[in-house]
């Protein structure tokens, strides 16, 4: 008689707890978002210590992956308008150099607006398991104000 009022106890259980609703939401196997990077003071541009700005993000996927970078660049108001160029690049090995992906994108800042930029491969997969994306002030001062990156497989 114990051992039919725990089976039944049991099974009661089981069903009841098989009809609660349950939300689990994974992680996409197909796409990644990396943590977003809000600058810093010390990510202005045009200034003696600083002309180029980079965000590696190693990826280890050699089958190919589809990405887009958005990048937020502010003017700084003192002196002349910032002008960058936001330039993807890719190399294959920790010790090697890196290559454009691409082409870049070149930004001419307009008094203290914030300007975002999106560059992606959304149509051609690159096979690099070493991505950057590389910021070069070539006139003005500017500030990098954040960064994002998605992978896509």
């Amino acid at each position: 008689m114990k051992k039919l009022i725990l089976f039944l106890f049991l099974a009661v259980s089981f069903i009841v707890n098989a009809q609660v609703a349950k939300v689990a939401v994974p992680l996409s196997e197909t796409a990644w978002v990396l943590p977003q990077y809000t600058g810093l003071a010390t990510d202005t541009l045009g200034t003696v210590v600083a002309t180029t700005w980079s965000y590696a993000v190693p990826i280890n996927k050699f089958d190919g992956v589809f990405f887009a970078a958005e990048i937020k660049l502010a003017d700084k108001t003192t002196g002349a308008n910032g002008v960058c160029t936001v330039q993807p690049q890719g190399k294959y090995f920790a010790t090697g150099s890196y290559v454009n992906i691409g082409s870049a994108v070149t930004w001419t800042g307009v008094g203290s607006v914030d300007t975002t930029i999106t560059i992606s491969s959304v149509s051609n997969k690159v096979y690099y398991p070493y991505l950057r994306t590389l910021v070069t002030n070539t006139s003005g001062k500017s500030k990098i104000v954040s960064y994002k990156f998605i992978i896509k497989k």
